[in-house]
């Protein structure tokens, strides 16, 4: 995909980006910008609103909320999830707040009774005949007032729009290369939010690079200074699609990103370090086999391959069906606008990021902890949203990219700073999607 659109014809709006590897600072402050997202992107992107895990019985139903809109995503029955806007059609109290269950099939407004079924139909008006017109009980006018639902990967998405194009045909191309990473088989470990006083893409942004790895994280570069880190090695190459979405391919390179270590000192140190820096990309599955490996007398340059022959081994006994090797993309990858996938060993770590309220400078910022469990892992639970937790109370590396866009969003009022510079081969993502909000913005 080139990244040099007809930039001319997206410039209709304020802080357009006219130059690819230019991106105007006030795009993450401007109140008048953060409008036009609210108009123009939200109200017409497919967005991830739940988890199917949030949803396990029929009546259960979950909020989500985006700027100044509630939407409730509702468990309809075994096999269908529905999708409504919060507000009842007599006085638009809200029917569900936070999470919950609708029992009896009936969505029961607590203001003056009214009733809906899961598939928002009204079944009841109290005292219908002698306080209402025919009029105001006409059938179709009743109905809960619908938002566009679909699933993916595990995961409940839904679009306000209701002319936009369905969800398999949003994610067409990034679906077909992150299928194969089996997130439909994935299960919440934790989930947890930070509200971060920076705007939502500057904290999305930094899960969009790897080139901040060398500086901002010295537990994964393993203090190897500039000439000793291969960035080539370590980021890849990326795809992006059209419509915002994006992954990074296998490094074209068999070197290692770190000079002067062996495959074995780099891939042992560096699962340590996501292990102990994040408890999600590596958990105590993966450190048990490694741990295992390192009391037998393994070649170093046999380590990785051992490490991943144990692993499917264990988990062929322990019935976790983790996927084939895949061989055409590493997983890491972004759907637009706001969620981010940061593979594992049959692990992710997933993180969406959206506005908090009005404020262009405040952001909801979400991690979920994923793992496709054993066998015997029985029904999954609930998952149960944790915080907010403060920054310094989150695990390592966590912290590490929270103060520094916490930090960039403090520099990017400053009048040194016009615009931000992007980098074509490190920062693709970001710039990708970028062009795809100015295509948003841009709509009549």
């Amino acid at each position: 995909m080139s990244l040099t659109p007809d930039l001319e014809a997206l410039a209709s709006h304020p802080y357009a980006i006219t130059d690819p590897k230019r991106v105007p600072a006030q795009r993450y402050y401007s109140t008048d910008f953060a409008q036009l997202e609210k108009d123009k992107l939200w109200s017409h992107v497919w967005q991830v609103a739940c988890r199917l895990e949030d949803l396990p019985e029929t009546g259960d139903y979950i909020e989500y909320e985006i700027n100044d809109q509630s939407i409730l995503v509702v468990r309809e029955s075994d096999s269908r999830i529905k999708a409504y806007y919060n507000a009842c059609r007599h006085r638009a109290t809200a029917l569900g707040n936070g999470a919950g269950t609708f029992h009896g099939r009936q969505i029961v407004c607590p203001y003056h009774g009214w009733r809906w079924d899961l598939d928002g139909e009204n079944t009841y008006v109290y005292a219908s005949r002698r306080g209402f017109t025919p009029a105001c009980l006409d059938k179709d006018n009743l109905r809960l007032r619908e938002v566009q639902v679909g699933t993916w990967g595990g995961m409940v998405f839904v679009n306000m729009d209701a002319e936009a194009p369905p969800l398999e045909q949003y994610l067409d191309g990034i679906a077909k290369v992150l299928d194969p990473i089996a997130f439909d088989r994935m299960r919440v470990r934790w989930w947890r939010h930070v509200i971060l006083p920076c705007n939502w893409k500057m904290a999305q942004e930094a899960f969009l690079e790897a080139y901040h790895v060398m500086q901002a994280h010295p537990s994964l570069s393993m203090g190897a200074a500039d000439d000793d880190y291969d960035l080539d090695a370590f980021a890849g190459d990326f795809e992006c699609f059209d419509d915002g979405h994006a992954h990074m391919r296998h490094p074209t390179t068999g070197d290692l990103p770190v000079k002067g270590m062996t495959k074995a000192e780099y891939f042992i140190q560096y699962n340590n370090a996501l292990y102990f820096g994040t408890d999600a990309f590596v958990t105590e599955r993966e450190m048990f086999i490694q741990q295992g490996l390192l009391d037998k007398d393994i070649p170093d340059d046999e380590f990785p391959a051992k490490f991943f022959e144990a692993l499917y081994e264990y988990a062929q006994g322990a019935g976790i069906p983790l996927p084939p090797p895949v061989t055409d993309t590493t997983g890491y990858g972004h759907i637009f606008p706001n969620l981010t996938f940061l593979p594992g060993y049959g692990t992710n770590i997933i993180y969406r990021s959206r506005p908090n309220g009005d404020d262009p400078e405040s952001c909801i910022f979400e991690v979920w902890a994923v793992q496709i469990p054993g066998a015997d892992a029985g029904e999954p639970e609930r998952p149960v949203l944790e915080g907010p937790i403060p920054v310094e109370e989150w695990p390592q590396i966590f912290q590490e990219d929270f103060r520094n866009v916490i930090g960039q969003q403090k520099g990017v009022r400053g009048f040194g700073v016009d615009d931000l510079m992007m980098s074509g081969p490190y920062e693709a993502m970001i710039i990708n999607n970028h062009r795809t909000i100015d295509r948003y913005l841009s709509r009549d």
